[in-house]
């Protein structure tokens, strides 16, 4: 009976007691959360790349927003903002 109740209590006060088994639980669960949403953004950057190597289009839209890139034949208009000078 001895044994039993020191048993007992080696798992609720211990350092690898019931405390230590819910603070594992919980960083399992963090862990699995973020697995998930690794692997989601890693299959949204693979079809940015099959995107990119296939879609010419999207290729063009992607320099002509972040390059500002026009092509030959078009006229660029830029309009002031009322706060430039």
């Amino acid at each position: 009976m001895v044994a039993i109740a020191a048993v007992a209590a080696s798992l609720l006060a211990g350092s690898e007691g019931v405390a230590r088994y819910m603070a594992l639980r919980g960083e399992r669960q963090e862990l699995g959360t973020t697995a998930v949403r690794r692997l989601q953004e890693n299959a949204a950057l693979r079809a940015e790349i099959t995107r990119l190597r296939t879609d010419p289009r999207y290729l063009e839209a992607l320099a002509r927003k972040h390059l500002g890139l026009v092509r030959p034949d078009e006229y660029v208009y830029r309009f002031r903002t009322p706060d430039e000078p």
